[in-house]
């Protein structure tokens, strides 16, 4: 039950015990409304006042009663009150101040449409790995407001501009359609992709022919769960030991590897070097099991017998890496000349 709920009956507690005890006091001691009236209210509010009239034996009996009653129902609504203003109203208003600062400021971001199970489970992984972002829900419950406090909700329905320009879009790095029917990831990608042109947007489907439409209203990549529900199935029964490398790789657990993409900007000292030059793994520690071209490809050699570290790196290729936090962080200070820089000016004071 909800604190306004909660609020409500307590309400109709507080109306239907003055209007019962100004009943009983008219109907037991005979006594005028008005009297009646005030008696009630001296009663409830335990000021301590004395009693306007003699009162009967079956008057006393009633006052006792009244008195129990009143004071199980005073302290309900005083309970009531408190959790509605500081669950309700209170923490309302520090969440929509919270929010409004968040989205002053907020950049490169994520944006995800839908709080179902699919995007329950991409805010928790968000959440895991420090991602700042925004889910957008339009059917936004507050059970999901008091389990998820820390998570940044709009609530509206995401195919619309305004709910879209309201989390930022135009500064957003990356927008997740999750929604429960493919025709409204459709028309959020779409949305999406004229709001910013430059945004990556990745989407949920149901089935193929629905990818097809979805990437076609401007998505990067498209994603069926069933899919890959189906295909993770099979290699868990095919490779077990690989997948559960992987799991550890994608726990994020302290001091554990895991796999990251490096991205070579303008300006690195990396660009127009092999891999095998590059001096990477000798410098960071870090392992680099692939190399993507800027349109997400994976980069090889031509002659079958190259190994991936006589690939020549260009800007806006991408190092997929393998190694834990420290390795991480030195080959993204490493790609950038940054640790080149730090180890030049090392030398210098020796």
């Amino acid at each position: 039950m909800t604190s306004f709920r909660r609020f409500l009956i307590a309400l109709f507690l507080i109306v239907f015990l003055i209007l019962g005890g100004t009943l009983g006091f008219y109907l037991i001691e005979d006594w005028s409304l008005i009297d009646s009236l005030y008696m009630t209210f001296v009663t409830v509010s335990t000021v301590g006042f004395g009693e306007i009239h003699p009162l009967s034996p079956a008057g006393k009996q009633f006052m006792m009663l009244f008195i129990m009653v009143s004071l199980l129902t005073i302290g309900f609504t005083l309970t009531t009150l408190i959790s509605f203003i500081f669950e309700g109203q209170f923490l309302h208003t520090v969440k929509e101040r919270r929010m409004k600062r968040f989205l002053s400021s907020v950049k490169d971001h994520h944006i995800i449409c839908g709080f179902g199970n699919v995007g329950k489970e991409t805010a928790a992984e968000f959440t895991r790995k420090s991602v700042r972002f925004i889910v957008i829900e339009k059917e936004l419950e507050d059970s999901d407001l008091s389990r998820f406090p820390d998570i940044n909700f709009i609530h509206g329905d995401a195919t619309e501009e305004e709910v879209l320009q309201e989390a930022r879009i135009d500064r957003a790095k990356c927008l997740i359609s999750c929604l429960p029917e493919d025709q409204q990831n459709v028309y959020v990608v779409l949305t999406a992709r004229q709001l910013n042109p430059s945004l990556h947007i990745v989407s949920k489907s149901s089935d193929a022919g629905a990818s097809k439409k979805i990437m076609a209203a401007g998505a990067d990549r498209v994603i069926s769960p069933k899919l890959i529900a189906g295909r993770r199935l099979a290699s868990l029964s095919l490779h077990p030991s690989i997948v559960n490398f992987l799991d550890i790789l994608s726990s994020g657990a302290d001091g554990a590897m895991r796999i990251e993409s490096i991205r070579i900007e303008i300006g690195s000292p990396l660009i127009d070097k092999s891999m095998k030059d590059s001096g990477i793994g000798q410098h960071t520690g870090a392992i680099i099991i692939g190399v993507l071209d800027p349109d997400g490809k994976a980069r090889m050699n031509q002659s079958s017998l190259a190994t991936l570290s006589s690939i020549n790196l260009r800007e806006g290729d991408e190092l997929i890496a393998l190694g834990n936090e420290e390795q991480i962080i030195s080959l993204e200070a490493f790609a950038t000349g940054k640790e080149r820089r730090r180890l030049a000016l090392k030398r210098k004071q020796i």
